[in-house]
């Protein structure tokens, strides 16, 4: 019975490992990370649902890219309309403790080569 059990509760963690790297993957969720401040010296790493529009990995601190806006002509274009983005706390799966590298993914500069 116990034997059981284990290899049960074995097959429920492989696939909860399995959806988050699938859902980080396909972009479902994205990783928020807060670094330590004076207020708030642990800091945090959540797991998020993402947002459209949002990267993969986020922080306070993130910068978007500067998107080129097209001269305006005399064809008519549709757009979408910008939703307000959720809050984080609204929006959060995990809370983990802070993850330094994440946050250093969420401020670097996206590589101009490609």
């Amino acid at each position: 019975m116990l034997k059981k059990l284990v290899g049960f509760l074995v097959v429920v963690l492989l696939a909860g490992i399995f959806w988050f790297a699938f859902a980080l993957w396909t972009g479902i969720y994205s990783v928020y990370s807060i670094p330590p401040t004076h207020d708030d010296p642990e800091g945090a790493t959540y797991i998020v649902s993402r947002e459209e529009g949002e990267p993969m990995f986020n922080s306070p601190q993130y910068v978007p890219p500067v998107r080129n806006v097209e001269p305006q002509t005399g064809i008519v274009r549709f757009s979408r309309v910008t939703k307000p983005k959720r809050p984080i706390q609204d929006r959060t799966i995990v809370q983990l403790p802070y993850i330094a590298w994440a946050f250093e993914k969420s401020v670097e500069k996206p590589d101009s080569t490609q």
